[in-house]
This record gives structure tokens, C-alpha cells and sequence, in this order.
């Protein structure tokens, strides 16, 4: 019988021959490398892939962990109030940072605080905000410097991000270069740290009898090319106060809130949080405009608007995509009617301060804003 002992693999030490047989398999694996392009089998990928947690869905499905989200709207519509509240149902279970760059403390203490009866909203501990502190900025590359800084927190373990607005981080986002810079930069740390972005962006005024799209979006064309999913946001024609909400694009399961079923929202401040309280579903169709009955009076307050910021009437065809004969006609209408321009309402929220920069362009004529007790 022979005396010589088999080796044993101390407790607690891996395996080599196992360590080694991990390796070949993992480098069986990598893919092989063509400049930029990390290539394998479309097999391999989806093999590799299978063992990968499925992303986590929030706030009704239409916030996909791992994604890029646009949420837009025009003003006064309350696209901070909607992204506030996506922001709080993903801080109940996940750290999230929220980039304010619209409202001042003072003011996001007010909207989240009941003047009446003193109550103030306790948010999650998991829901962090940031406005920018002036006294920081090093250079003129703001847009820059904000993503440095997002990059950092992320490194510190936010993995969620809510940017308010895209208007101020990225001033040129109407040039289709510039702004896809920008979010090619965003979607680099999105996919360096796997984090899941949601970017508010504003809608140019649109006629209330048309469906909202994605062409929609301000700026660029192509700037709704660098969103995974589209989130719209519309006042309904039914009630000044109702709003509702549209999935005008979806990269990650199917279309559950289309044209046939958007979700009708009403705003109410409950125990000092603002927010959107779901009314229901319905056809977009029925919260437009009769056409009929709107186009006139729509036209020609948008006529004025535009007149009184300075255009031409030949600026104003261009602008509106009607003949320069179609505003001479609008215009003989209101001095007929006495239909003057729609003056904007008092405010319960005091303006937002500028934050001055090297590259800051100037702010275009705020567009006259509705009787509602918020400012978005």
C-alpha cells in the first residue's frame, strides 16, 4: 500500500487547475478587437448576456434601468413636477441624483412644502439633488464641467441621474453637431458606468389640435436618435389642470402608452408634494383641440407673440410655415375681434436666478404663461 498522499487544496484557496480552466473559458469568450468594435457571434453575445440581471422598470414602466430617457413638454406644463416624482419612486429602492438646473433651493423648498399648513415633503434618503454653485465653475466649457461632475458621482456609487434641464447644459442643442456632442459624451458614461439617464428638454409651441410626437422635441432632428425611450408630456383640452402622458418612443418592450392609451393625469399637491395623480387612460384624440374652432384664435396669439418679441411678418410666415398673406388676414382679424395677446399670470414661485458663464447665450422671450400655481 503505498504511502504517498494526494495534494490537497488548502480551505478557502481557489482551485488553480479550476482558476485556469475560468480563464480559458473567459477568454474563449473576449471579443476580438477591429479599431473602436468589440466583435463576437450574435450567439455569444445573447450566451453572455443570459446570466445578466433583466433591467428593473420604474414609475409605470416608462423608466427602464440602464436607459437614456427624454422627458419633454412645453412650458408651464410641469415637466420638473413629473421628473421629480420618477425621481422619488426610483430613490425607494436605488440612489439617484437629481441635477437642478432650474429651480433655486428657496424655490424647490416651496413647491415641496405646504404654505398653508407649515407641512413639508420627506423625500428619500436615496434622492440627492444638485444646482450648481457659481463659485466653482473654472472654465467656460460648463457643459463639460457638468459631465466631469456627474462622472465623479457616479464613481462614488450614483448610478441614477435626472438632468434638468438640457436647455442649460447644453446652450447650442438646437445645432444638431453641438448637441449630439453633448449626448454622445452622456451615452459614453452611461455605458462606462452603467448608469440609467433621464434629460428634460423643452417642446417648441404647438398647435393644440395636433398629436405630440417625437418630432416634437426642441432642438436638432436628430437629437431624439441618442434617447432610448421618449416621454411627452401634454396639457389636455378637456380641463386646463389635466394632463397626459405618451410613450413616443420605446427601445425595450412594446409601446404601453401610445396615441390609443395615454395616461390622463390631474396636479395636486398632497401633504406639500406637487404631483401628477393619475385620472386614468384614454385616446389622445380625445384631449386636442377642435381645429375647427381653435385655429383662428391659436394663430393669432402666436402671431402676436412673435410680433411682439420683434419679428417680422415675413419672419413670422417663415416661423409658422403659413404665407405672409395668412398673417396679414390673422392680424386684420384681432384688431376686428379685439383680440389682444394673452398677458402671462401672476406666480406663486419667484424667477430662477441666472448663473452666469463664459458660454452662456442669451435666454430667448419666455413663452406667456398659464394661470397655475407653478412654474416649470
Amino acid at each position: 500500500m503505498s504511502n504517498k498522499k494526494t495534494p490537497q487544496t488548502p480551505a478557502g484557496t481557489a482551485n488553480p487547475v479550476e482558476g485556469i480552466l475560468n480563464e480559458v473559458e473567459k477568454r474563449k469568450h473576449a471579443p476580438d478587437h477591429v479599431g473602436l468594435l468589440s466583435i463576437k457571434s450574435a450567439n455569444a453575445w445573447i450566451e453572455d448576456s443570459i446570466n445578466t440581471p433583466d433591467p428593473k422598470m420604474y414609475f409605470h414602466n416608462l423608466i427602464v434601468q440602464y436607459e437614456n430617457t427624454v422627458i419633454f413638454a412645453s412650458s408651464n406644463v410641469g415637466k420638473s413636477i413629473l421628473a421629480i416624482q420618477i425621481a422619488e419612486d426610483i430613490a425607494r429602492t436605488d440612489k439617484i441624483l437629481y441635477v437642478d438646473l432650474e429651480l433655486s433651493a428657496k424655490q424647490f423648498q416651496m413647491r415641496y412644502s405646504d404654505l398653508t399648513t407649515g407641512e413639508i415633503h420627506i423625500f428619500p434618503s436615496n434622492f440627492t439633488r444638485a444646482e450648481i454653485d457659481p463659485e466653482l465653475i473654472i472654465g467656460a466649457d460648463l457643459e463639460q464641467e457638468i459631465l466631469d461632475s456627474i462622472e465623479e458621482a457616479a464613481k462614488q456609487g450614483t448610478l441614477f441621474f435626472v438632468i434638468d434641464n438640457i436647455t442649460f447644459i447644453c446652450n447650442d442643442s438646437e445645432k444638431g453637431v453641438t448637441a449630439g456632442t453633448f449626448m454622445m459624451k452622456l451615452i459614453r458614461l452611461k455605458k462606462k458606468y452603467n448608469l440609467t439617464t433621464i434629460v428634460i428638454a423643452h417642446t417648441p409651441k404647438r398647435r393644440g389640435w395636433e398629436p405630440i410626437t417625437q418630432n416634437d422635441l426642441a432642438g436638432s432632428a436628430k437629437l431624439i436618435n441618442f434617447f432610448d425611450a421618449g416621454i411627452a408630456l401634454a396639457r389636455s383640452a378637456k380641463d386646463t389642470n389635466l394632463r397626459y402622458l405618451k410613450q413616443v418612443k420605446v427601445r425595450t418592450g412594446e409601446y404601453q402608452y401610445d396615441a390609443e392609451n395615454v395616461i390622463v393625469c390631474d396636479v395636486v399637491k398632497t401633504d406639500g408634494f406637487l404631483k401628477f395623480e393619475i385620472q386614468g387612460y384614454g385616446k389622445e384624440d380625445e384631449h386636442l383641440k377642435n381645429r375647427e374652432n381653435s385655429d383662428d384664435y391659436d394663430e393669432i396669439q402666436e402671431i402676436l407673440r412673435l410680433q411682439k418679441s420683434g419679428k417680422t411678418i415675413r419672419q413670422i410666415a417663415e416661423e409658422l410655415g403659413m404665407a405672409s398673406t395668412t398673417d396679414h388676414r390673422r392680424l386684420k382679424k384681432a384688431e376686428k375681434d379685439n383680440i389682444k395677446l394673452e398677458e402671462p399670470a401672476e406666480d406663486a414661485v419667484p424667477p430662477v436666478p441666472s448663473v452666469p458663464h463664459a458660454e452662456q447665450v442669451e435666454q430667448t422671450e419666455q413663452e406667456p404663461e398659464l394661470n397655475l400655481p407653478y412654474k416649470d
